[in-house]
């Protein structure tokens, strides 16, 4: 057994045992509550934190054994002899709709169809029957939370009663003549068969109206808390089709999309000609060059992969890092800034890093969308302040001693076919992206799509022009994808499960201050990036952050604003990985050059860590006063 070998072993025992000390927590004598699917699910979050922090295996392959087993062990579709078992208390909802719809009323005076499986009919009274469709209903969506409750049972009565309209409606219409009794129990008793009552206009009539009267009583404040009683006592499992469905979540799509535009843009050189016009005004200076290779390289990884951002420049580079001497630190400062302005300008747009795709996301979970364009509103300013400092950093702790620097970057635009299908697709998508909100009452109002379907305008260009073929397919980066996905399906179990609403219920929030909140998320989310990979930081805390920005809106100590102002601060200080070469891929192209010590890329990227920090607090908190998230 190699060395490797063995290292794997213990960090995946280690992992597991850990992961199993979970269910051996006395979460009732902590004060939490918590269901055995629910305790699996918490032992799930803690699996994939240390198999993302550890490394096994790649944090992909970590993301798709989270899907797998969510599906295989958690859902409604789970394997027999792994299925927990979803229940709620049946007595408890007949015991609700018996005080809600009467027992003394009209529900309860007369007898109805109700045909069996084997072909017989069986005569059972309204309030029974409205008992037994609503748990048919619960049984057959397999969703046991409180709006399901309310909805399944709201649904059932007020259909009953709407039937019992149509069939006074239909009798009167047909000449049926009502008996002359004037309450339905007189009716009731002059009926000589189950059949001449069910027909009885009286009785139908006071049906619907005792069943309309009921569904007004579900929103009567003890009831609606026997409800959420009847919830928190209830075990959900994970939907199936919802944990597929992570696979080709709109997000998924909106990434495959900047995919898409970044292979193309390689492919037929867009990158490198937009590189070699871009940074030509920067001139010689040293320090104005450098620059210019920062806002080239952020502009890039807002639209591509970071790391096949920095990949790239790093390539151009190798040619002038060699002509710089080795005293000079100014070699350094350029090497140090392709991966500063990779990192950077990833914040810039949704797809520009996986962290902020988790954090749209995450608001969408809580009813708070932040466009393709806000996000670039956001976005795009933080990215120019935070490139401007970088900048002076280096040039303070890296000063150059030539006062010349001259890049030569080859390459000319094509004017092909498929190139020219490159420029305008690339053209279209980001100007719909960025004016897919912009409304003018009476003149535009808007384009009427939202990002995530726009994003398959380059998807479907590029495969029916055949700009992207079968081939160029197996290079793009379906591990991302697939990383965000486990990411989305935590989210997913968190939610179907109950785990998030039984916690925000189990925890205080009310209580808590929202900037306290806002310094301690932002500062775990940057120094767990540094340690670990920041799309995996991202998918394992921002399910946590919106469960725990649900609860706080909720107790109404968080206003809607106020939560996206959270996931934007996060999703930023989540991307602040700039001190280690382990932090994220452009780093480590960086450090693999052999001109970065890691001791140089340790003290700038400490510097920026907290610059990027005290700036992604401050920016949001002022987004938030001047109601630029209403």
């Amino acid at each position: 057994m190699t060395k490797d070998t063995k290292s794997i072993l213990i960090k995946v025992l280690i992992t597991l045992l850990i992961s199993a000390a979970v269910f051996f927590v006395p979460f009732e004598a902590l004060g939490v509550p918590v269901n055995s699917v629910q305790v699996s699910v918490i032992a799930l979050f803690v699996f994939a934190a240390l198999m993302w922090i550890l490394e096994p295996i790649p944090i992909w392959a970590t993301s798709v054994m989270v899907i797998a087993i969510c599906l295989l062990a958690l859902s409604n579709k789970a394997f027999n002899f792994l299925r927990p078992v979803a229940s709620y208390d049946k007595d408890a909802v007949c015991a609700i709709i018996r005080d809600v719809v009467g027992q003394n009323g009209a529900a309860n005076q007369q007898s109805v169809k109700d045909p069996q499986k084997d072909g017989s009919i069986k005569w059972i009274t309204p309030l029974q029957k409205i008992e037994k469709d609503v748990n048919e209903r619960l049984t057959k969506k397999g969703k046991f939370n409180e709006e399901e409750f309310y909805t399944s049972m709201n649904y059932v009565i007020l259909n009953t009663a709407n039937k019992a309209e149509s069939i006074a409606a239909k009798a009167l219409a047909e000449g049926a003549a009502d008996n002359s009794a004037t309450d339905y129990a007189t009716a009731a008793e002059e009926a000589n068969t189950p059949e001449a009552l069910s027909k009885n206009i009286s009785y139908q009539q006071q049906l619907a109206i005792d069943l309309k009267d009921a569904t007004v009583k579900l929103v009567d404040k003890d009831l609606q808390k026997r409800i959420k009683s009847l919830a928190s006592h209830s075990v959900n499992l994970m939907n199936s089709k919802n944990t597929m469905a992570t696979f080709a979540d709109p997000i998924i799509i909106l990434f495959l999309g900047g995919f898409f535009l970044a292979a193309a843009a390689t492919k037929y050189g867009l990158d490198q000609n937009l590189a070699r016009v871009l940074v030509r005004p920067f001139g010689t200076n040293p320090k104005l060059v450098m620059l210019g290779l920062m806002v080239v390289t952020a502009l890039f990884s807002m639209f591509m992969s970071n790391t096949a951002t920095a990949a790239m420049m790093i390539a151009i580079l190798t040619p002038v890092l060699k002509l710089i001497p080795g005293s000079d630190k100014g070699r350094i400062a350029i090497a140090l800034c392709i991966p500063l302005g990779a990192n950077i300008g990833g914040m810039g747009t949704p797809i520009g890093t996986p962290p902020n795709a988790v954090a749209i996301k995450t608001l969408q979970s809580l009813d708070l969308n932040v466009s393709f364009g806000k996000w670039m509103a956001i976005g795009v300013p933080y990215v120019i302040l935070l490139l401007f400092f970088a900048w002076l950093v280096l040039m303070w702790m890296f000063p150059f001693k030539i006062k010349e620097l001259k890049l030569d970057i080859g390459g000319v635009f094509r004017k092909d076919f498929h190139a020219l299908v490159v420029y305008a697709t690339f053209i279209i998508t980001i100007f719909l992206w960025v004016t897919a909100d912009i409304k003018i009452p009476g003149v535009f109002n808007g384009w009427g799509v939202d990002s995530n379907t726009i994003a398959i305008i380059p998807i479907a260009a590029f495969a029916v022009t055949g700009v992207i073929t079968a081939k160029d397919l197996k290079l793009l980066e379906w591990d991302v994808l697939w990383l965000v996905a486990g990411g989305f399906a935590l989210g997913v179990a968190l939610e179907e499960t109950q785990l998030a609403k039984d916690l925000i219920n189990a925890i205080p929030f009310s209580s808590w201050s929202f900037f306290a909140l806002m310094m301690g998320a932002c500062f775990i989310s940057m120094f767990a990036a540094t340690f670990m990979s920041n799309s995996a930081t991202a998918a394992l805390l921002m399910p946590i952050l919106g469960t725990v920005a649900g609860g706080m809106m909720h107790a109404g100590s968080m206003s809607g604003p106020d939560a996206a102002g959270l996931m934007v601060a996060v999703a930023f200080s989540t991307s602040l990985a700039f001190a280690l070469p382990i932090s994220t891929p452009p780093n480590a192209i960086a450090y693999a050059t052999g001109v970065v010590p890691q001791s140089a890329m340790a003290k700038s990227g400490v510097v920026l860590c907290l610059i990027g920090f005290t700036l992604a607090i401050v920016m949001s908190y002022m987004l938030i006063n001047v109601g630029f998230f209403s």
